[in-house]
């Protein structure tokens, strides 16, 4: 056996070296996806596959980088870094920089952030003589985000009832206009934003049989992270290409989908068994991260789920200790309890401030926790996002 299969357990191993047809890997919390993901990629490489016929996709360029990495230290070769692994954003804009002009943009396109899209946007809207105020570039830009996300272009958007229906009770009927303005306006300047990347990626597919050809035949593996959060566009894209080989892996977990708000949808990963035939269902269910506590709890919350794919968590991990829960009526009342808390632990406990961390969803949900601190007399740091008091508006009154 090979020393890098050594360290797995069985449903890993056979994770790992079912390399034939299609295969679902359920990987619940902490049982080892990752290392599951890069073990598979290392093992095709040893079998032979050549690593620019792998396409790994991912949804951050931090899984990317440690996937690759982690392919790296096992062969201990270069040949890793031929390996086509990547957000689907930045493999799709690779491979569009040298096929772009088969629909009609220049190869060295402009990819526009958020900040040049919504630009562009404010400048159509005022084009088209329309309020900023009302049609806010923001709010018309998510519109117009999750219509390509959803495989909708300007001419669907425009026909399609349901959707007309939606922007009149919401009072902006012109959406459909600034939406067909707004895409012709990047064409023109040869620019694509983050949507585009992906639905220009499937219409060269959908449109240029000889590019569906060639990557159809490049792309011997696909592997595919975190598959319950992918959006139809993806999910198509995925499933053109995996067409003639069919040796798509997906990776996911069901009961971690979160992203639904961002135009993810469920149903791909609930649907995989039915878009193949003979698929490979492997579940991963020991857990290394968490305790039984946390384990027993989760199970019986997913088991609630509707429409899931079963299966049951379980860790050698210790008991630890027991999972509390409060209910409280406000956000202050949540903020003072938290505060109290964190003092308690630290009289009784002789902790330190850096042993704490408090959790939340939002950034706007940070407010309660910081007034509670600061009365508490509890120094904190605010990471990933801004402190309510260093906001621009709020410094502003306050000086």
């Amino acid at each position: 056996m090979q020393e890098y299969l050594a360290g797995l357990n069985p449903p890993q191993r056979e994770a790992v070296t079912h390399t034939k047809g299609p295969i679902m890997i359920i990987a619940g919390a902490g049982s080892g996806k990752t290392k599951v993901l890069t073990t598979r990629i290392a093992h095709l490489m040893n079998q032979g596959v050549d690593s620019f016929r792998i396409l790994a996709l991912t949804f951050t360029n931090k899984a990317a980088a440690e996937m690759k990495e982690r392919v790296e230290k096992i062969l201990g070769n270069a040949e890793a870094r031929n390996l086509y692994i990547g957000t689907f954003h930045s493999v799709f804009a690779r491979i569009l920089r040298g096929e772009a002009h088969r629909i009609g943009y220049p190869n060295h396109f402009t990819i526009y952030d958020t900040d040049d899209s919504r630009s562009v946007l404010k400048t159509v809207i005022g084009e088209l003589n329309l309020d900023d105020k009302h049609y806010k570039p923001n709010i018309v830009g998510n519109r117009i985000s999750a219509a390509k996300n959803a495989l909708v272009g300007p001419a669907e958007y425009a026909q399609d009832y349901q959707i007309q229906q939606e922007d009149m009770r919401a009072n902006r009927p012109a959406i459909a206009e600034i939406y067909k303005a707004y895409a012709a306006r990047c064409f023109k300047n040869g620019a694509m934003d983050f949507d585009d990347l992906l639905l220009k990626m499937y219409e060269m597919l959908n449109t240029q049989p000889d590019a569906l050809h060639k990557y159809q035949h490049k792309f011997q593996y696909i592997l595919i992270d975190e598959y319950q959060d992918t959006n139809p566009v993806q999910y198509q894209i995925t499933k053109l290409l995996a067409a003639v080989h069919e040796n798509i892996c997906v990776v996911g977990d069901d009961a971690q989908s979160i992203y639904s708000f961002r135009g993810a949808t469920i149903e791909n990963i609930l649907q995989f068994q039915k878009d193949y035939d003979d698929v490979k269902v492997v579940k991963l269910e020991q857990n290394y991260r968490s305790s039984q506590q946390i384990i027993q709890v989760a199970n019986e919350v997913i088991k609630n789920n509707k429409g899931q794919i079963p299966k049951n968590l379980w860790t050698e991990n210790e008991a630890g200790e027991k999972i509390g829960l409060v209910r409280t009526l406000t956000d202050n009342e949540e903020g003072k309890f938290v505060a109290d808390a964190i003092q308690e632990q630290k009289l009784r406990n002789h902790y330190y401030n850096k042993d704490f961390a408090i959790l939340y969803r939002t950034n706007a949900q940070s407010r309660s926790f910081e007034e509670a601190l600061r009365r508490s007399g509890i120094a904190y740091r605010i990471y990933g996002g801004v402190s309510f008091y260093q906001r621009k508006e709020v410094k502003d009154i306050l000086a």
